[in-house]
């Protein structure tokens, strides 16, 4: 075994050299200012420490051999304990690095799980059954168990680690990116292998395990630590590229030396004396002399083959930007420039995708870039916004630097950048963002993705793509300009088109008149209204065009508005116009403003009211002949005028005139029509007061309904109140006539259900009521004496609370078996 007490302290000398070695990468970590205090560095110090800490137990090893007597528990014991917790913290922060969720709490009781199992079993508070023994076939015995536990779950984790890493760099498209995975890769198999050789605990490959650990944990450092990693895959190529040109210079050294001895020196010793000349010497001189000639060009041609194969076919710096300048330098148009720039950056760099992101406006806040091919935008957004004032904006603009994506999301002086631009600069999957500048003003940005070697874009390639950008601001400028006023012609048509719709589609008429009289403008509606032609009427005066309107006060108000900035509103005027005859116009009149605010002309606004006018007539002539809340109700419900009805609870009221007929044979036809009139209007006027529907006139008697068709909730006592308003006014109207010509009205109501609607045909109809409700009261009202108001039971337990009524009697109607009481009306 390798801990007992013959080992030399001497031997100890690797792990306190590897703990100091550990010691001081955690000081130059955390000496490191740039380094973001987050999980991943802390993480990593508290391996580096875990580290530190787990070499000086190896130290404490080789001093003492004392063993606990609790349980014959030594310091050797620990280093396998201590070797599970750094595989763990490793593991950790291989998780931490990539971005990936804190490890769920179950994770953490694995290892915990397994350091108390090796524990019991190392301290024999555990002991396992003999036939697990005898199941390892010798390789597992009570002494070693905890170790080998302890050693699985150190390999499991580190194991881990490496397919973290491994994974990830399969999926990493980014060229820097991967190489930094690169060196995580490299220091994590590191430390696989320098623990693997630290296990097999035999001397020499536990020490040379210890230093390759120190080498893993300094790769790791480097990566946590630095932002430029070296390129291992350009390192890679140019140290090839090196020992071929070392091979050939050896190659072309013995061949030459081989070719002068077999022709120089045979040719000599054939045509000379022996011992004239020494052969060894002149084959010696001329193989000086001919590689002096030829060995410069050779190695030239060798290493500049080797580079080619290498490193790729190289461009030409001067022939890239001469025919680049000549390809975009007389584009017009954003979209074709992006094309043929991006093309020609495609061809000499071997990238894979690129985009234009053309400045469309920028604010104190923000740059708003819009994006450029158009073939590209369903891989790209549309819009890119950044930041005004950020890190991004600074490197970009104030030191007028390619930005990278991976210094955005590796470098400290990016770290204050805003979240949602490193968001949108993650989004794109671009490598590289080549500021173009006018003037020190960003006016684009190239982005551009990986190359198709997955090479990364060298400091050679930078500088031609600046150029390039520089190149691309003039056309890139004037492009911009030819977008803008393209798309400002775009949206004053599409304005223009949008105002002559919506200037057509007013149903009122808009006119403008100039100073001088003349129409300059109107919509189709004023056309209508006015009967204007547009191919006469437009540039023409206004009195020659249609003289009957210029003959009205219009051409008053016309003056009053250019020479006093007058403005009239819902002016009324009637004309005669040759096509259309009577009009009736209500006319709005305003000043029409120039730039400066003078008077330039008269805005009119027309609206024909002319139909209105016509409607409203017969809408007052029709409420003569029928209920004005039939009237009003049909504009809102056309289906009133549908055949059929309803069953609906109503009041019904008629009233008839008494001692009409021998009224009637003392006077003239023309006199009586008069004086029937006269009283059938009072009643009527009542009924309607108290907004009833005026059902039907026959003879000297009128009929009204109420609580139809409209609802009215009182629709009982405002019948009452009509009747006794209609008492009223024929008492009143009898003051101011003869007494021969006094008459009076018998007035009955009743309530109830009654069928009501449309009666008739589809080309005449009647809104009227049908059924008991309506015979009840009409038999009421022809028992009833004049000047009386006779109401029903009904009707007076509905207004009993509200009204002074008596007794009248039951009366013995037609077509009824019991008689009906009847009430009368003295008081409201």
């Amino acid at each position: 075994m390798l801990f007992n007490s013959m080992i030399l302290p001497s031997q100890a000398i690797v792990p306190v050299s590897v703990a100091l070695a550990h010691f001081i990468l955690m000081i130059y970590v955390f000496s490191r200012s740039e380094i973001k205090r987050d999980k991943l560095y802390s993480l990593f110090l508290a391996y580096l420490w875990a580290t530190i800490l787990w070499n000086i137990n190896l130290v404490v090893v080789f001093f003492t051999d004392v063993e606990n007597a609790s349980g014959g528990f030594n310091w050797a014991k620990l280093a396998p304990y201590g070797l599970v917790g750094l595989s763990v913290l490793y593991w950790a922060f291989i998780r931490m690095f990539f971005q990936r969720l804190w490890p769920e709490p179950w994770v953490w009781a694995i290892p915990g799980s397994v350091l108390l199992l090796a524990a019991g079993l190392d301290t024999k508070w555990l002991i396992l059954p003999p036939q697990i023994y005898a199941w390892s076939n010798g390789w597992l015995f009570p002494s070693n168990v905890g170790f080998v536990l302890c050693v699985i779950c150190a390999a499991s984790f580190i194991i881990f680690s490496f397919l973290t890493v491994q994974i990830q760099m399969l999926q990493t498209r980014s060229p820097a990116h991967r190489n930094r995975i690169q060196f995580l890769l490299i220091a994590t198999l590191a430390l696989m292998g320098g623990y693997g050789m630290y296990l097999s605990l035999i001397e020499p490959f536990w020490t040379i395990g210890l230093l390759i650990t120190a080498l893993g944990s300094t790769l790791a450092t480097y990566v946590v630590a630095v932002e430029e990693l070296i390129d291992l895959s350009s390192a890679f190529r140019y140290a090839l590229s090196r020992l071929v040109t070392v091979l050939v210079t050896i190659g072309v050294y013995i061949s030459g030396i081989y070719l002068v001895q077999i022709f120089v020196g045979d040719l000599l010793a054939l045509m000379l004396p022996v011992g004239f000349v020494d052969p060894v010497l002149v084959v010696a001189v001329v193989a000086a002399v001919l590689l002096t000639i030829v060995y410069i060009p050779i190695q030239r041609l060798s290493r500049r083959l080797t580079d080619r194969i290498v490193f790729g076919q190289p461009y030409d710096y001067q022939k890239v930007i001469q025919s680049y300048t000549q390809s975009i330098s007389n584009i017009l148009y954003p979209n074709e420039l992006a094309t043929v720039a991006l093309s020609h950056i495609g061809q000499t760099f071997g990238v894979t995708i690129g985009v234009l992101f053309m400045l469309e406006a920028e604010t104190p806040e923000t740059f708003s870039f819009r994006t450029f091919p158009f073939a590209v935008t369903n891989q790209f957004p549309t819009k890119l916004v950044l930041t005004h004032n950020s890190s991004i904006s600074h490197r970009l603009v104030d030191q007028a630097q390619p930005l990278s994506q991976y210094s955005v999301d590796i470098s400290a002086q990016f770290r204050d950048a805003p979240e949602e631009d490193r968001h949108m600069l993650r989004s794109l999957n671009l490598e590289w963002f080549i500021p173009i500048l006018k003037k020190d003003q960003l006016i684009g940005i190239f982005g551009l993705g990986s190359k198709v070697s997955q090479q990364r874009y060298t400091a050679q390639d930078l500088r031609l793509l600046k150029t390039l950008a520089d190149q691309t601001a003039l056309a890139l400028e004037n492009a911009s300009l030819v977008d803008r006023l393209q798309r400002n012609l775009e949206e004053t048509t599409h304005m223009k088109n949008l105002m002559d719709s919506v200037f057509d589609s007013m149903q009122t008429g808009v006119l403008t008149i100039d100073k001088w009289n003349k129409i300059t403008l109107f919509n189709k509606s004023a056309a209508s209204i006015l009967s204007l032609s547009p191919k006469n009427s437009i540039g023409a005066p206004y009195n020659k065009i249609i003289p009957e309107l210029a003959n009205t006060i219009f051409s008053n108000l016309m003056k009053n508005v250019v020479d006093r900035d007058e403005r009239y509103t819902n002016y009324e005027i009637i004309s005669e116009l040759p096509a259309r005859g009577q009009v009736n116009l209500t006319v709005n009149m305003s000043p029409l403003k120039d730039a400066q605010f003078q008077t330039n002309g008269v805005t009119v606004v027309l609206e024909d009211m002319t139909e209105t006018k016509r409607l409203k007539a017969v809408q007052d002539m029709f409420r003569r002949y029928v209920s004005p809340a039939v009237v009003d109700r049909l504009p809102a419900d056309p289906s009133g005028l549908e055949l059929g009805g309803h069953r609906q609870l109503i009041t019904v009221l008629f009233a008839d005139i008494r001692g009409f007929t021998r009224f009637s044979e003392h006077l003239e036809p023309e006199k009586l029509v008069d004086a029937l009139n006269e009283y059938l209007s009072m009643a009527a006027s009542s009924i309607l007061m108290y907004e009833g529907t005026l059902d039907k006139f026959v003879g000297d008697a009128v009929m009204g309904i109420f609580n139809a068709p409209l609802d009215q909730p009182d629709h009982t006592l405002r019948a009452v109140r009509a009747a006794t308003a209609m008492q009223r006014a024929i008492h009143d109207y009898h003051k101011n006539i003869g007494q021969e010509r006094h008459l009076s009205f018998g007035i009955g109501i009743h309530v109830g259900e009654a069928v009501v609607g449309n009666v008739g045909m589809s080309d005449r109809m009647d809104y009227t009521a049908i059924g008991d409700t309506v015979n009840l009261a009409k038999r009421i009202q022809e028992n009833t004496p004049g000047d009386k108001i006779l109401i029903s039971k009904a009707v007076y337990d509905s207004v009993q609370d509200s009204v002074k009524a008596v007794f009248y009697k039951e009366m013995k109607v037609k077509n009824r078996e019991q008689p009906v009481k009847t009430y009368e009306i003295q008081i409201i």
